[in-house]
C-alpha cells in the first residue's frame, strides 16, 4: 500500500472548511470524492497538515492518503485539478514513507492574513482580504506582533471549541508587511491552535485601532483567558502558505521574506 503525498492549493470560499461533515461541501470530502473517481478504487481517509476553517484558503496544504496498487501520479494531479477546476489544484504528488503524517511530522507552518486599509471596500479581492476602513497604528501592531515570538501558552488565543492536549506553541516569526493599500500579517510557528491566527490578527487590529489600551500582549498571554484578547478576524483573509518538514530550516531567510 502506497502513502501518497499531495500539495494542494484551494479557494476556501466554496467549502465549509477542511474536515468532512455530513451534508456539507468540504475540502476533504470533495478531494476524496474526485480521487476515488480518478483512481477507481478505495483510498484511506485523507490526512492534512492543518484543518482550515470554512472560508480559509491554502497555497500549500499538505495531504496524504494510502492506496493499493500502482498509479499514475501525473494523471492523478491533472485529473483532480480538472474536476475541481477554479476551486482546488494539486501542485505536486509523490510517494512518501508509510510513517509520514502531514500534521504530526510538520516542524514549521506559515500562515498569512491580508487586511485592506482603505475607505472603499474590496471588489476583486473581496474573498481574500479583511476590509478595515479605520486608521491603524501599524508601528504599534508591529511591536505587539513581535512580542508573540517564542514559546508561550496561547490559551488566550484559542477557540472555545479547541480540544488540543496542550496550548503551548512556539512562534518563530510574527510580523506585518505593507503591500500597497493592504498589510499582510505573516506568522511562522511549530503549530497553531484552533482559530489561533485569526484571534491574534483580531487582537492586533483592535490594539492598532486603540480599542485595547488597557492591556498588553504580555498581559493577554499571561491571563490564559480568551476573553482578554480581541475579536476573531474573519476567515477569508487567512491563507495557509506552506508547511515545512525540515527540523532546522533557514529561519533567517524566512525573516527576510517577511520584511521584503
Amino acid at each position: 500500500m502506497a502513502n501518497i503525498k499531495l500539495i494542494v492549493e484551494y479557494d476556501g470560499a466554496g467549502f465549509h472548511g477542511w474536515q468532512k461533515q455530513p451534508n456539507l461541501r468540504t475540502v476533504q470530502g470533495e478531494l476524496e470524492r474526485v480521487i476515488k473517481i480518478i483512481l477507481r478504487r478505495p483510498i484511506s481517509p485523507l490526512q492534512a497538515a492543518g484543518r482550515t476553517d470554512a472560508g480559509v484558503h491554502a497555497r500549500g496544504q499538505v495531504v496524504t492518503f494510502k492506496v493499493e496498487g500502482e498509479l499514475d501520479l501525473y494523471r492523478l494531479t491533472q485529473g483532480v485539478s480538472h474536476l475541481l477546476k477554479g476551486e482546488l489544484s494539486v501542485l505536486s504528488a509523490c510517494i512518501v514513507p508509510d510513517d509520514f503524517h502531514p500534521g504530526w511530522c510538520a516542524t514549521h507552518k506559515l500562515y498569512s492574513y491580508r487586511i485592506l486599509r482603505r475607505a472603499a471596500p474590496a471588489v476583486l479581492d473581496a474573498r481574500r482580504v479583511w476590509h478595515i476602513g479605520h486608521e491603524m497604528d501599524i508601528e504599534l501592531m508591529q511591536r505587539c506582533a513581535s512580542m508573540l515570538v517564542g514559546e508561550h501558552d496561547f490559551s488566550s488565543f484559542r477557540d472555545s471549541a479547541c480540544t488540543a492536549r496542550t496550548t503551548v506553541r512556539k512562534i518563530f516569526s510574527s510580523a506585518f508587511q505593507p503591500d500597497g493599500d493592504q498589510i499582510v500579517y505573516r506568522v511562522i510557528g511549530s503549530g497553531f491552535l484552533k482559530q489561533m491566527v485569526r484571534n491574534i490578527v483580531g487582537t492586533l487590529t483592535d490594539i492598532g485601532r486603540g480599542r485595547m489600551r488597557d492591556r498588553s500582549i504580555t498581559e493577554i498571554l499571561a491571563a490564559k483567558d480568551r476573553r482578554m484578547a480581541g475579536v476573531t478576524a474573519p476567515p477569508h483573509g487567512l491563507c495557509m502558505e506552506w508547511v515545512s518538514y525540515d527540523p532546522a530550516p533557514q529561519l533567517v531567510v524566512l525573516e527576510d521574506e517577511i520584511k521584503r
